[in-house]
């Protein structure tokens, strides 16, 4: 008798969450992912630190690697939390993960459940919305300008949800140079929203992923965890953006009280400890180098784009102007539908992310991102021209 797969599955997550099938088409002009910039990947100095890893810790491969990752790393990681964002950490409350991503999906499984209640920015990163409705989880978006999520309307929506006897599970926000929509949430924000996570006991999760992508100006606000003195606040963020979206690796940074919780589920697993150990060893000797010729290629390639932007799209079009991070995000007319225009332009050679994407309801279509991180500065002029001329063609843009 032949297995019934369909009878076994676990019901426990949903299977309905609507992605756009020509997303996982091969194209020469890339706009769809943040890749890592394949230019500055130190392929000399990974393999200095690979040698460098495999004399003094070849041992340390044998054994499986610690529930939390590489001492060394997360040691490192502290430091930098301190240094670059203000958060002064203890080693035994950082963990290493699969990407930021990884690090996400443990925390969701700690604390959603079916039905639980998360507050979003009014557009969010399509990955970790992937992850909160396959929970199946209630996604509610909250208004969000170039100042961050709109705390007034946050207030409002815990209000309006407490009148029916509901309270939100966590909050959601991806601080700096925020994916989709580039902005950086203010000072102001930032202690409002502490604020209201404090006196409503609603936990915040707050990625950081994009934070050592700063282009124009590094004075960036401090991070909310270290803004907090109620551990209330729960970090992740990536190394894989900054060196090579390969390696996947990140990290979270958790209270006490969470960790204790993580413990039973060994932190979702620890990532390659091999890929640890050389992420340690570059990083320690070459970090702020490494920051640097990754600035001056993002910043030759989001110049590119805004010029082109400028050029090929017509004034019916607006579209931000980031002072860092690997995106630009593009509003058409209204009528415009960039969901239903993929297709075309990846015939074309272009795809891009179309705004439905970053919305729990699938709604928005006259939005999209464009992702700059991994064609060269000519292409990405080349990619927006045929971009436009589809547009165009097709009657998206009005």
């Amino acid at each position: 008798m032949a297995v019934n797969y369909e009878n076994l599955f676990s019901t426990r997550h949903s299977t309905s969450v609507k992605l756009h099938p020509g997303l996982l088409a091969v194209t020469k002009y890339e706009f769809s992912v943040t890749n890592a910039d394949p230019e500055s990947l130190p392929a000399g100095g990974f393999t200095d630190a690979l040698r460098t890893a495999m004399r003094t810790q070849t041992r340390d491969l044998a054994k499986y690697p610690p529930p939390q990752g590489h001492f060394g790393l997360r040691e490192l990681t502290a430091q930098n939390l301190e240094e670059k964002r203000g958060h002064k950490t203890s080693i035994d409350s950082i963990f290493l993960s699969g990407g930021a991503g990884g690090a996400a999906q443990i925390i969701f499984d700690a604390f959603i459940d079916p039905g639980d209640i998360v507050l979003v920015d009014e557009f969010t990163y399509p990955g970790t919305l992937a992850m909160l409705l396959l929970r199946r989880a209630n996604v509610i978006h909250v208004p969000t300008d170039d100042q961050g999520m709109n705390t007034d309307a946050l207030e409002n929506a815990i209000q309006e949800l407490a009148s029916h006897g509901k309270r939100p599970t966590m909050i959601y926000t991806i601080s700096v140079y925020h994916n989709p929509m580039g902005m950086t949430m203010s000072l102001e924000r930032r202690k409002r929203l502490l604020e209201i996570s404090h006196r409503h006991g609603i936990p915040i999760l707050e990625n950081e992923s994009y934070a050592d992508f700063a282009i124009d100006d590094d004075s960036l606000p401090p991070a909310i965890i270290s803004m907090d003195d109620q551990d209330s606040v729960i970090y992740v963020s990536s190394f894989t953006k900054l060196l090579a979206c390969g390696l996947r690796l990140g990290y979270g940074v958790v209270p006490q009280r969470v960790r204790r919780h993580l413990e039973p589920l060994r932190f979702g697993g620890s990532p390659s400890h091999l890929a640890s150990m050389v992420v340690h060893e570059y990083l320690r000797d070459h970090r702020d180098e490494h920051v640097e010729r990754v600035r001056l290629r993002l910043k030759a390639k989001r110049d590119a784009l805004l010029a082109a932007l400028d050029n090929y799209f017509p004034p019916t079009c607006t579209w931000s102007k980031p002072t860092g991070g690997m995106m630009v995000w593009v509003r058409l007319p209204e009528g415009a539908n960039t969901w239903d225009a993929l297709d075309k332009t990846i015939e074309a050679g272009v795809k891009y992310n179309p705004g439905p994407l970053f919305r729990a309801e699938r709604d928005r279509p006259n939005y999209l991102r464009l992702a700059y991180s991994h064609n060269s500065p000519e292409e990405i002029w080349e990619g927006v021209g045929i971009l436009a001329s589809v547009f165009e063609r097709e009657g998206v843009f009005g």
